[in-house]
């Protein structure tokens, strides 16, 4: 199951005025060092390699990049002396050398001022924000089939983005499918997640791939 804001640091940032601050996109900036900042990323190790996923591949050669892409749930906001004290997002990294790539999703959450907790999010390329990734995995685990007797330690592999069901229409909030691949103590399971966002929430269905 998702786990989440399991620990927690305090940035040291740079104070109001800075250079980074008076660029054409301060803010960018302003998140773009809460990124990288030493602090923030050894966390962010900490908790990728907290998943399900990682403790049971772990090898002493692995190693770690950090993935391109940040998906912001929560805008991040700071004040004025520089200190984020609002925000809420994704980052992944990419972990080799222990078979295929992957990538071990964290989220981070602004809780106080310069205060970030951290916890690992669904491996793999999954769009769904945490609270859906949560929800769904209860889908997921029927749709294969359930856990078979004796195993206590299933657990989402990856998951893969499979493309919106009208890629032509407008921005892209689905509704839209992905491939999640669970170790159920027997060996990999597909399952083809659909999932279908309106105006109340959105509607899961689920089915073995």
């Amino acid at each position: 199951m998702l786990k989440y804001l399991i620990s927690a640091a305090i940035l040291a940032l740079p104070a109001a005025g800075t250079a980074a601050q008076t660029t054409s996109n301060p803010m960018a900036m302003q998140f773009a060092a809460v990124l990288q900042d030493p602090g923030h990323r050894q966390m962010v190790e900490n908790a990728a390699k907290d998943s399900p996923v990682w403790t049971h591949i772990a090898c002493a050669g692995a190693s770690f990049a950090q993935a391109p892409e940040v998906g912001v749930y929560v805008p991040v906001q700071f004040a004025k002396n520089g200190e984020p004290i609002a925000g809420e997002w994704r980052e992944g990294l990419v972990a080799s050398g222990c078979g295929a790539p992957i990538t071990l999703n964290v989220l981070t959450e602004i809780t106080a001022p310069a205060t970030l907790a951290t916890g690992f999010l669904l491996p793999g390329a999954t769009i769904a924000d945490p609270i859906l990734q949560n929800y769904a995995q209860r889908f997921a685990l029927k749709a294969a089939g359930g856990l078979p007797a004796g195993c206590t330690d299933g657990y989402v592999a990856n998951t893969e983005f499979a493309g919106y069901d009208d890629p032509d229409e407008g921005p892209k909030i689905g509704p839209w499918k992905e491939i999640w691949t669970l170790d159920l103590c027997a060996g990999p399971k597909r399952v083809l997640m659909h999932f279908i966002p309106d105006a109340s929430g959105t509607t899961i269905h689920a089915t073995a791939d």
